[in-house]
């Protein structure tokens, strides 16, 4: 039986090196990510390295393999993102406190600001999404409609086989195939190009868990009546402030009656319950992403409570745990 060909690795027209030499290797991947300590586990085995990559305007799309059984320790990243998708092989990923053993079903997402070791096996080939720090924490910010407070952070361990990572897997593949067919990473298209990479961070938001997860899952319509979007705005815009009813009515354009019915129609909230659960799902963010460096009571006054005994209680009720637990989580450490 005649053997079939071997489908080149992805990006192949944009390889940017390939070599046999670890220092060179180290050297030209610092260029395009950070300064590493890379170093080989094995004499046996045979290193050649090889990178393939092109850049967006705050995305980029990498190919990368060792080919021997390598250990590589960039400490914190910084300034980006890096989700790493094994293609073949698999790799011991650690990312602050969590670790990660990653292989073609599941992936690792690497956050900037915490300590990264990895170690790729022989034969570890891997796909890497580098995305711009302040973008993600820009889009995030703009899809829930405030400001956030704190680094967004994402738990590192990718499960590529739900369902909504298979539908995130495709956008990015089909970016992959875009370059590859000279459709996108182009100078002559550069907004077209920003609003892909918008659309698969906000994908990446809703499918993969992360410290604003909560705040991302909030209740709001986007087709819901202008007024309701009005007064929704301005809890958003003011969510640390006190808001009468009366005040956020007038704004919205209503009477205070008629705005409860909206809420209560469209949320099956009234307007005092939903700014309540928008301050409470915001303190679970802080807590979540300062990971116990902020005292509950400063958390309670940066998500607007002004009582620390009847925000311990309402957190309570809402998530299952006080907020001291959700501060000792160790999902984003």
């Amino acid at each position: 039986m005649m053997a079939q060909p071997q489908r080149p690795p992805p990006l192949s027209d944009f390889r940017r090196f390939q070599t046999f030499d670890v220092d060179a290797a180290r050297d030209i991947v610092a260029r395009h990510f950070c300064s590493h300590k890379l170093e080989r586990q094995s004499s046996n085995d045979r290193f050649d390295a090889c990178k393939h990559r092109v850049t967006g305007e705050r995305v980029s799309l990498n190919y990368l393999r060792y080919g021997g059984d390598v250990t590589i320790e960039p400490g914190e990243l910084t300034r980006f993102f890096l989700i790493q998708i094994p293609l073949s092989g698999a790799a011991e990923i650690t990312n602050g406190c969590q670790a990660v053993a990653s292989n073609p079903q599941t992936a690792s997402i690497l956050n900037p600001d915490r300590h990264t070791v990895m170690r790729w096996h022989s034969g570890c080939e891997q796909l890497l999404v580098q995305i711009d720090r302040q973008f993600v924490d820009d889009v995030a910010s703009r899809i829930t409609g405030m400001d956030l407070g704190a680094r967004l952070r994402f738990a590192p361990e990718f499960r590529l086989r739900q369902s909504e990572a298979h539908q995130w897997m495709r956008k990015l593949w089909g970016m992959v195939h875009a370059a590859e067919n000279g459709e996108l990473f182009k100078s002559d298209n550069r907004t077209s190009q920003l609003y892909l990479e918008e659309e698969l961070i906000v994908s990446l938001l809703e499918v993969q868990e992360n410290t604003a997860s909560v705040l991302l899952s909030h209740e709001t319509q986007q087709s819901g009546p202008a007024i309701l979007k009005r007064a929704v705005d301005m809890v958003h815009d003011r969510l640390r402030e006190d808001i009468s009813l009366i005040e956020l009515s007038n704004h919205a354009g209503t009477t205070p009656r008629n705005l409860q019915l909206i809420f209560k129609r469209e949320l099956g909230l009234t307007p005092v319950q939903y700014l309540q659960q928008c301050r409470l799902n915001l303190a679970r963010h802080l807590l979540l992403a300062r990971n116990g460096d902020l005292p509950v009571s400063d958390v309670a006054e940066l998500s607007g409570h002004r009582h620390l005994g009847r925000f311990s209680v309402a957190y309570k009720k809402r998530f299952g745990e006080s907020p001291k637990a959700t501060a000792r989580s160790r999902v984003f450490c």
